[in-house]
């Protein structure tokens, strides 16, 4: 999964799963190759930003409960309802290290590579097997992830999304900006509405935003805002499962629906993308604290 050298605050990790590590003066970290999976991003002097669970099974091509786990080719069991794995073949393939480097202010830039004829051909069989994927981070005070799609000799057709799980004081004490006046689809419900005011949770919560907008997660309990900035995302998932659904979740604990909230930078449905044979796709999110 990698044979290069490592600079000073990168280290390879073993177990509970291969990855790296990240510990620089500006932050610490954790990203497995299972997946190209974020698992942990803290500022120095913050709370962590994202969660993991403690139950989420860390084995090797199986999906990751928290932090980023990411959608490609396609969202939730696809536009037919019957893909698996659920969320695409990205998230549960291995992915190498190409690079690694650490900035004089200890920023790691990071980049992990799939290629799609490294992937068993029978999780996406409708796919060609030529295109690749490119995952770009840079971890420090500010955590930038970019997933870059390239098409071979065949276009390709697909969606994609950064599925993140940001930790929060207290979901009651947590709101999200950005997304007034937003049509979205509720997944509960299969109905259609269009967002007044900030978001705000009561119960369950499972819906697709229209909105390329800039969210800010508003967290009372830690006194902090996280500004989540997008780019190559036409819309926007904001989920977080309440009671009934976390204690149904065999990689969430019963209370954990209480420390997190998705919003999730993606393009699924109406919004999948296409591109063209030889292109090349890029969507992103820019995490801070503010």
């Amino acid at each position: 999964m990698t044979d290069i050298e490592l600079p000073e605050g990168i280290t390879l990790l073993d177990a509970p799963l291969a990855g790296i590590k990240v510990d620089t003066p500006a932050a610490t970290g954790v990203i497995y190759f299972n997946g190209a999976h974020i698992a942990a991003w803290t500022p120095a002097g913050q709370h962590p930003v994202l969660w993991l669970s403690d139950q989420a099974i860390l084995e090797p091509g199986k999906a990751i409960r928290g932090g980023i786990p990411l959608l490609w080719p396609w969202f939730g069991a696809g536009d037919d309802g019957q893909h698996t794995p659920m969320h695409g073949i990205a998230r549960v393939s291995t992915w190498n290290l190409l690079r690694a480097k650490v900035s004089p202010a200890g920023t790691a830039n990071i980049v992990l590579g799939l290629d799609g004829a490294a992937v068993d051909p029978g999780l996406a069989p409708d796919l060609p097997r030529d295109y690749r994927l490119e995952l770009h981070i840079s971890m420090g005070k500010t955590l930038i992830v970019q997933l870059v799609v390239f098409a071979g000799d065949s276009e390709l057709f697909f969606e994609d999304g950064l599925h993140s799980y940001f930790a929060v004081g207290d979901i009651h004490k947590t709101r999200i900006e950005g997304l007034d006046g937003a049509a979205y689809s509720d997944r509960l419900t299969d109905g259609c509405a269009t967002q007044q005011g900030a978001v705000s949770f009561e119960g369950e919560t499972d819906r697709i935003y229209e909105s390329r907008e800039t969210l800010r997660i508003i967290d009372d309990e830690w006194n902090r805002t996280l500004l989540i900035e997008k780019v190559g995302s036409a819309q926007s998932v904001i989920w977080n499962p309440w009671i009934a659904k976390a204690a149904a979740t065999p990689d969430l604990g019963d209370d954990d629906w209480q420390e997190f909230v998705c919003a999730e930078a993606v393009n699924v449905r109406d919004q999948s993308v296409n591109v063209e044979p030889g292109g090349r796709h890029l969507i992103s999110q820019t995490i801070s604290i503010i």
